[in-house]
């Protein structure tokens, strides 16, 4: 799949698994058939700089019709379709954070979308009118890179991740209030959240993934790290597979459950970083998504 000019930072697969948005540093967000191949849109927006965080916002068990993606200039933007052969329509913007948009997650139980940047988080009530209604406040900053945002507990709580300090905060939505703040052991470059496990990218030695909300290490899948950079992680659990991005032109394949590594899969030249993956679990078929940056 070739569109970007420059590095592919984000990646996003549809519900259904037949459309994927990939988001740069070209300021592009491109939608592609993942049935064809081809490119169905693009949209650029050079006023927002690169594209940091993309989401699918499924308002219905239709999906494929809604996303949101947030970039450097701190703005979160809105497109939807009205049906599967229209294209993509701008809807809305929210300027979101002072800084770039790290993180966005979606909460379809309560319809909420949620961001991190500039050291801290925001929850929105996504409304009919496809704009967004902030319901966080007066919000403390962090001395630190808010990394990540999940919602949690079907949606009452949001789990927030700290670059340096390695501490994840749990708040719950209503009312809003700090439920808990523990620390994982090392840094936090990336996580990903897996029903009530939470596996963290420690920029160390590999991956480690905890229990929700102990935060107790119950499993981790090491490998060599030669560069500091965040590495993202996706899962297939009904294959029973974690997959890793890599800092060596590959990615990584791990036993969920074992913790076993199961093999590598070669995406570019030595040296290059593999950041973004995203996997696609549908009628049990795995389709993996990498891109590669120099």
């Amino acid at each position: 799949l070739t569109r970007h000019t420059k590095t592919v930072n984000v990646l996003a697969v549809s519900m259904h698994g037949a459309l994927l948005l990939t988001g740069g540093n070209d300021s592009r967000v491109v939608v592609w058939s993942l049935t064809s191949g081809e490119m169905i849109q693009e949209i650029v927006s050079p006023a927002a700089g690169y594209i940091s965080a993309i989401t699918w916002i499924d308002v219905d068990d239709r999906g494929e019709t809604t996303f949101a993606f947030g970039a450097s200039d701190g703005n979160v933007q809105i497109y939807e379709r009205t049906n599967v052969s229209a294209l993509f329509v701008f809807c809305s913007t929210m300027i979101g954070h002072s800084g770039p948009v790290e993180s966005l997650a979606w909460d379809p139980v309560h319809h909420r979308l949620a961001s991190a940047g500039d050291s801290r988080p925001h929850v929105w009530n996504f409304t009919p009118e496809k704009t967004l209604v902030s319901i966080t406040s007066k919000l403390d900053k962090q001395p630190y890179v808010a990394r990540t945002v999940h919602f949690y507990d079907n949606g009452a709580s949001i789990l927030v991740s700290y670059l340096e300090s390695g501490e994840i905060f749990c708040y719950s939505i209503e009312p809003w209030d700090l439920k808990w703040r523990k620390k994982v052991q090392g840094r936090i470059g990336n996580t990903t959240l897996e029903g009530n496990f939470l596996l963290v990218s420690n920029l160390k030695d590999g991956v480690d993934k905890y229990s929700v909300p102990s935060l107790q290490r119950v499993q981790s899948y090491s490998h060599v790290i030669l560069r500091n950079v965040p590495l993202q992680i996706s899962v297939a659990r009904q294959a029973g597979l974690i997959f890793i991005g890599g800092d060596d032109g590959f990615a990584r394949i791990f036993n969920y459950s074992t913790g076993a590594f199961r093999g590598q899969l070669e995406h570019a030249n030595r040296g290059d970083q593999i950041i973004p993956v995203a996997v696609s679990a549908v009628l049990a078929c795995i389709s993996l998504y990498l891109t590669r940056r120099r």
